[in-house]
């Protein structure tokens, strides 16, 4: 999904809601208080107090009370799973690498390895004579503006099936790019 498709979810759809709604998305696991979601979503109190129990009304997040205290976690259910395919941010964050390091002189193909994470992805980068230091680049970025970790490993591509012939890259693999 390209970065078009979230700025025009934006604009079809209140901005704020989805910022709660990609905090809730970007934590699944975590349980937030209601101020706690205003402040890490930027919103204010009024609004996600708002916007969250349209949310709950909507069973996409659930409600837990805990003697005075309300605490909300995302709903796991197929609406949940729907919206997340627009709003999730962590596979953008992948192609956004791969926008980037596709047009590095020498890449021939960018395979992802293993399972990809919410905060973290192994990417392989097959080609000759690659600028490691280009690739550095793009990952300093990428951590610092999403705090999500590319861990790469630049390969030749006589490396690369030398060391999936013995077995060193078993497992998931998924191509990203190739020329």
């Amino acid at each position: 999904m390209e970065v078009d498709n979230i700025k025009l979810l934006e604009e079809l759809f209140d901005k704020k809601v989805l910022k709660i709604l990609k905090l809730f998305l970007a934590d699944k696991d975590n349980e937030f208080y209601l101020r706690e979601a205003a402040k890490l979503s930027k919103v204010p109190v009024a609004s996600t107090f708002r916007i969250i129990n349209k949310l709950v009304s909507l069973n996409l997040i659930t409600e837990k009370k805990i003697k005075k205290f309300k605490l909300y976690r995302i709903s796991q259910n197929k609406n949940i799973e729907f919206l997340e395919s627009f709003i999730k941010e962590e596979k953008r964050i992948v192609e956004i690498f791969v926008e980037s390091a596709s047009k590095i002189h020498g890449v021939e193909s960018l395979i992802l390895h293993g399972e990809e994470s919410k905060d973290r992805a192994n990417i392989l980068i097959i080609g000759e004579n690659i600028d490691s230091n280009i690739v550095k680049n793009i990952c300093g970025e990428i951590k610092e503006k999403y705090n999500y970790i590319i861990s790469p490993l630049t390969l030749a591509r006589v490396q690369f099936k030398q060391m999936s012939n013995m077995g060193l890259y078993s497992g998931k693999r998924e191509t990203l790019f190739g020329r």
